[in-house]
Parts: structure tokens; C-alpha cells; sequence
């Protein structure tokens, strides 16, 4: 009897010192994190280098990526897995508007010949102006508005005191004419006509419009 109560004694006290030994099986370690004045950068190569002697550590968490270090094609770190990154489109934007500001005189024939005489301003894309229309000898006043894209010139010409519209579609030549076709509506008359222009005089000599 003795000597199993012995025997048991010696067990326990075995137990009890491998337990030591072997340290508490679900000790919580703190991760070895980079220091917090580094730039992304330093910490990208400190961790590719490993500095960090527990490199499965969650502070390395993030060492496969080049912190506050963005590509440009994808807007992600470097080394961020590409499967399933989209790509921004690279978007080619056409020509900007041409000028066409100036003092301009314009032919416009369908089965009566006319003339107008504009003064064009613009900003940006938008064109806005004045001038007179020229017709068996009389003059009457117009205001004129319209867009430029690239060099096609879209214009709306409304002769003052009237419903009549012109709704010429131009294309501008780099010797600084005009060119193109145009519709011309009055009650019960829609008329297609040709228009050919020329330049006389650049922006600056154009006459500002008063408020």
C-alpha cells in the first residue's frame, strides 16, 4: 500500500514539473508590429528583408504589400493580387471646341440667294453673337446662337421681329472658312439650303456687345 501511494506522489510531482517546463499551452503573445514612425515604404522593405524574426506574426500581416505605396493603372498596393482588379478605362477625349469667334460673312443660297454678316463670340463650346441678313437690298437684324464641337459649328440664326429660323450645320476649314448645308423654317416653308463663309476680321476686332 505504501509503495503505490509513493509511486503516485512521484507521478504528480513528474506531471507538475513538465507542466512547467512547457510553459501554459494558451499564452496569448503580443505581435512583433513595425515601428509607427516608419514610411510605408521602410516597413515594405524591413518586412521583405525579414527583420521580423516571427514572420507569421499578425503584425506582418500586410507583408506582401507596399503600404501608402499605390499603383497607378490599378489604384491598390503593388503587390495586391490582380485577379478580379478592373483596370480603369483610359478614356481618349476627342479635340476641344475650335475658335470661331470674329466677324464673318456668310452666302446662304436655296432658291433665293441671301447674305448675313455676324459677329460670333464664344466660351468654351458655346457660340452667341449678332449681325444683319442681307436680302433684296434690305437689311434686317439677327441674334445668333449655337455650339462647336471639334470643328463642326452648329448655328440657330433668328432674324429679329419674326418666326423664320436658319439652322446652319458648318464645318471649319483651317484656312478660316465655313463651310455646310442648313434648314430654313418659316410658318408652312422648310427650305434646305447650302452656306459657304469666310472670315473678315478676328476677335479682337469685333465690337464687345453692350449689356
Amino acid at each position: 500500500m505504501g509503495f503505490k501511494v509513493a509511486f503516485m506522489v512521484f507521478a504528480l510531482m513528474g506531471c507538475l514539473v513538465s507542466g512547467a517546463i512547457a510553459g501554459p499551452q494558451n499564452q496569448v503573445v503580443d505581435s512583433q508590429f513595425p515601428e509607427v514612425n516608419m514610411s510605408g515604404g521602410e516597413m515594405h522593405q524591413e518586412m521583405g528583408q525579414g527583420v521580423y524574426t516571427n514572420q507569421e506574426g499578425a503584425g506582418l500581416s500586410f507583408r506582401n504589400e507596399s503600404l501608402f505605396v499605390i499603383r497607378k493603372d490599378t489604384g491598390m498596393s503593388p503587390n495586391i493580387p490582380l485577379n478580379g482588379v478592373r483596370t480603369p478605362v483610359n478614356i481618349v477625349r476627342g479635340p476641344g471646341p475650335a475658335p470661331v469667334a470674329g466677324s464673318w460673312t456668310l452666302a446662304l443660297t436655296d432658291v433665293a440667294a441671301r447674305n448675313l454678316k455676324l459677329n460670333l463670340f464664344q466660351s468654351g463650346d458655346a457660340v452667341f453673337g449678332s449681325g444683319e441678313l442681307l436680302e433684296n437690298g434690305a437689311a434686317t437684324q439677327v441674334t445668333v446662337g449655337g455650339t462647336v464641337l471639334g470643328d463642326k459649328v452648329a448655328l440657330f440664326v433668328i432674324p429679329a421681329g419674326s418666326q423664320n429660323l436658319y439652322r446652319l450645320s458648318l464645318t471649319l476649314k483651317p484656312s478660316g472658312s465655313l463651310s455646310g448645308g442648313y434648314i430654313f423654317t418659316a410658318p408652312g416653308v422648310t427650305q434646305p439650303g447650302v452656306a459657304f463663309g469666310q472670315l473678315v476680321a478676328p476677335p479682337e476686332a469685333v465690337p464687345q456687345p453692350t449689356a
